[in-house]
């Protein structure tokens, strides 16, 4: 059985040397589909070419880090890239308080923006949050509406986990998973309900052990896989059948 991988960054330029071999490999490395996360408008654009690839689709938006390069001229473009028919929806956004690359207002300002963009448009919403529990809860809590929420590349407590699925959101689930110091999100997953589970690897990022240093990409998911099923006392193949048909659901394949 293959997998869906529900965020990655094949754009990235640690693919540029083998981007296309990855992709024309996907069969023989056990990936059905990937989703293709975007930072900014040039990051959209290169995602929204990728997907010319029969199994690649992709979501476009601002990650907090480049949150100071949007523009509101930038808007029109992002909204005819979501007329495409695999541009499944927005992301990925949020807020990222380790690193600021961009300032908090900032941030804060282009994050309603991204989700007002996903409520206009009914398209489902990937979201970043990095030391910004709070903050990210409070926007998302109160400013989306309705439709398909991810939080990409949770990490988080049980009690963080429990408020997200408590809104319908779904969690994704990566290399993290794999760490000696996995101890949070070890809970979160053996917690939460399979069915708000999807797998990702964020590549080139977050590889899992036993990779980890190396840059990652879609076949490893693989490990992620074992682990939640050693979590879950759950056999690899039905993991893998769950998170696919929940990938299906949230991105409305």
């Amino acid at each position: 059985m293959r997998f869906m991988d529900a965020h990655v960054h094949l754009d990235d330029e640690k693919f540029d040397g083998d981007r296309e071999e990855i992709i024309k490999n996907f069969h023989r490395d056990g990936v059905e589909l990937v989703v293709n996360a975007s930072c900014d408008l040039e990051t959209s654009k290169k995602s929204v070419a990728l997907i010319a690839y029969e199994n690649v689709y992709c979501v476009i938006g601002v990650h907090p880090h480049e949150a100071k390069t949007y523009l509101p001229e930038h808007m029109a473009c992002y909204e005819e890239m979501l007329t495409k028919d695999k541009v499944l929806g927005v992301g990925e956004c949020g807020l990222d308080y380790h690193y600021d690359f961009s300032d908090r207002p900032t941030q804060k300002k282009v994050f309603e923006i991204m989700i007002d963009l996903a409520n206009r448009k009914d398209v489902p919403l990937v979201i970043h949050s990095r030391e910004a529990v709070k903050d990210t809860q409070d926007m998302l809590f109160s400013l989306r509406k309705d439709g398909p929420t991810l939080i990409h590349c949770f990490t988080g407590a049980k009690e963080v986990a429990r408020e997200y699925i408590n809104q319908g959101y779904y969690l994704s689930i990566g290399g993290a998973l794999t760490f000696k110091n996995a101890r949070h999100v070890v809970e979160s997953v053996d917690y939460a309900p399979m069915e708000h589970i999807l797998l990702e690897t964020d590549a080139p990022y977050m590889t899992p052990v036993p990779f980890r240093g190396k840059r990652n990409e879609p076949k490893y998911i693989t490990h992620v896989v074992d682990k939640i099923a050693e979590i879950k006392g759950l056999p690899r193949e039905e993991v893998i059948r769950i998170c696919n048909e929940n990938t299906r659901k949230f991105y409305r394949l």
